[in-house]
């Protein structure tokens, strides 16, 4: 009886490792943003979008704007929460953005995109829904 309890006891805690196993393991490595983005915060990855326009670049030999080209641009679309507010700045340190925003509250919070200067995004608001918060003091 006691060697069937314990056999039970470990196929249960087996099995929740491997459902918490799965839930973690799934989140790194599924996720492009964890990948790709260590130190994102505050935006969230949704996709690759690739931007395709014309343009025109400099001047011609009569100082007549040259014909337009086709130019391209992949960029990672990233989501801000759409609670976060208007964007009221931007500030930086190296490679990073810091984009700071405030709602209608007056709260303002940061977004961070710790690779900005070397990796091309596009950031978009999404809606959110169900705020709520939790005030912890000490």
């Amino acid at each position: 009886m006691h060697k069937a309890m314990r056999i039970k006891g470990l196929v249960v805690v087996a099995v929740s490792s491997l459902m918490i196993g799965t839930l973690l393991g799934g989140f790194a490595v599924s996720s492009p943003v964890l990948a790709e983005y260590s130190g994102l915060f505050g935006l969230w990855e949704s996709a690759e979008i690739l931007e395709g326009y014309e343009i025109s670049v400099g001047l011609d030999a009569l100082g007549k704007p040259r014909s337009m080209k086709p130019h391209e641009e992949l960029r990672t679309e990233l989501l801000v929460p759409q609670h976060y507010g208007n964007l009221v700045g931007i500030t930086g340190n190296g490679t990073a953005s810091i984009f700071w925003y405030q709602d209608g509250s007056g709260v303002i919070r940061n977004a961070v995109v710790p690779d900005a200067a070397v990796h091309a995004v596009r950031i978009k608001l999404q809606n959110t829904r169900k705020l709520e918060f939790n005030v912890s003091r000490d």
